[in-house]
C-alpha cells in the first residue's frame, strides 16, 4: 500500500505497519551515467567524476579502424571511462570499392572498412556489354560506395 508522505511516490508500508521510504535517490543505471557523460563530452560542458564530487574530467575522442570510443579520466583519481561511439559514416574510397567487387569475386567475406560489419551489396550488370554498377552500403555505420566496371578488371595491386 503507498502511503502520501515526504517520500512522494517511493512511500510504502513496511512489514511493521509503518511508513517507511525507501530508494530515497533513485541511482542512474550505468548505461544512463555513460550516456549522460558522453553528451557532457560532445557539448562541450565540463564531465563531473562521479567517484570525486566537484571534479571535472578530461576527454579524448579516440578514432580507429572499426571501434572509435570517448575515454574519460579523472585527474584526481584513477578513474578513466572507455564510452563506445557509433562509427561515423563515410564514402568509401574507389580502392576500398574495387577491394569489395574483388573479395566478392573471390567469394570471401565483405566486410565495412570503418566498423567490420556486412556490408548490403546491390548490383545492376548491362547485359550489352557486360559492365557492372555495384552499391555497397554498411548496415551499422551507413558508410557507402558505388563502384562500376567489369568485376574481372577489379584487381588491387595489379
Amino acid at each position: 500500500m503507498l502511503l502520501p508522505t515526504a517520500c512522494g511516490s517511493d512511500a510504502r508500508t513496511s512489514k511493521r505497519g509503518e511508513a517507511a521510504c525507501y530508494n530515497l535517490f533513485p541511482m542512474l543505471s550505468e548505461v544512463e551515467q555513460m550516456r549522460d557523460m558522453a553528451r557532457a563530452y560532445w557539448a562541450g560542458k565540463p564531465v563531473p567524476c562521479p567517484k570525486h564530487p566537484g571534479t571535472a574530467m578530461t576527454g579524448t575522442f579516440v578514432q580507429t579502424t572499426f571501434a572509435d570510443h570517448v575515454v574519460l579520466s579523472c585527474p584526481r583519481g584513477k578513474e578513466s571511462f572507455s564510452l563506445p561511439q557509433r562509427p561515423k559514416q563515410i564514402e568509401f574510397q574507389g580502392q576500398q570499392l574495387e577491394g569489395f567487387v574483388e573479395s566478392m569475386e573471390r567469394g570471401d567475406a565483405i566486410l565495412c572498412y570503418r566498423c567490420q560489419s556486412e556490408l548490403d551489396v546491390a548490383t545492376h550488370e548491362n547485359p550489352e556489354n557486360g559492365i557492372t554498377e555495384y552499391n555497397f552500403i554498411c548496415v551499422r555505420c551507413l558508410s557507402y560506395g558505388s563502384w562500376t566496371g567489369l568485376p574481372a578488371l577489379a584487381k588491387i595491386g595489379k
